[in-house]
């Protein structure tokens, strides 16, 4: 079997083969979707929580006049839906962008996990600022940036994640989005996102054919986008104490 991508979590502790096999261990199911098929719909019981194996999610948000917000795009290797657990329902839709593979973790399994091992523990927990810090940079950029620029914030946190996944990979991707979705993303309408695209590809920093994007002139779009180019610390001093401890009480 593939092994899981378990990149994020080892951004921050390096996970020793035990607990990649007791994260491995969380799911009871895994299950497959295909494009814009719901993986969980908001509203429902929020008592699971899903690792994505294989594919994109998109995190969706209804409005009350009935629009809809895409807040986020999710990649292998990120945890779906864990903000959700501190509600009885969940806050959000998550929804399928391409084929998928998903596994799916009862919200009690987590809370053992966090029992057994501690290290794992803070390790989901720093993904979550991780998390956090990505949604403050997109609000930034949303309120206080163009659409050109919101564009370019995307593509690039969308190539900097892909690249933690595949780090020799060529700065081009698929990108599983319409027209429709891409502008849910960046907060405009579907004619403004069109018309964004081409300004981009204009300026000679991307190229396109069909879904694949590629990002001509990097360090040039990172500078256009205004998104502070943020450095996550590995393995934290208070997380190496966490193993000190550990090893002092076996």
């Amino acid at each position: 079997m593939k092994p899981l991508p378990l990149h994020r979590l080892n951004d921050f502790i390096r996970l020793d083969r035990s607990e990649a096999e007791a994260f491995a261990g969380l799911a009871v199911d895994r299950r497959k979707h295909s494009r814009h098929g719901i993986i969980r719909s908001e509203g429902d019981p929020a008592d699971h929580v899903y690792f994505l194996v294989e594919g994109w999610v998109a995190c969706r948000l209804q409005a009350a006049d009935g629009g809809r917000q895409i807040v986020k795009i999710h990649l292998p290797g990120d945890v779906l839906g864990a903000a959700s657990l501190a509600l009885t329902h969940a806050a959000e839709s998550l929804v399928a962008l391409n084929e998928t593979s998903i596994d799916v973790i009862p919200s009690n399994r987590l809370g053992e996990l966090f029992l057994r091992s501690p290290r794992l523990a803070a390790a989901m927990f720093l993904v979550a600022q991780q998390e956090r810090i990505w949604l403050m940079d997109r609000l930034m950029s949303i309120g206080r940036t163009s659409a050109a620029q919101r564009l370019a914030a995307f593509l690039v946190s969308i190539h900097d994640r892909l690249s933690r996944i595949a780090p020799l990979a060529a700065p081009t991707f698929e990108l599983p989005l319409s027209q429709i979705e891409l502008a849910d993303v960046l907060g405009i309408t579907t004619v403004h996102a069109n018309r964004t695209i081409q300004q981009l590809e204009q300026t000679g920093m991307i190229s396109r054919s069909g879904r694949s994007v590629t990002l001509e002139d990097l360090d040039t779009l990172c500078s256009f986008s205004g998104v502070p180019k943020r450095q996550f610390r590995s393995i934290p001093e208070w997380v190496r104490s966490i193993r000190q401890q550990a090893l002092v009480q076996a």
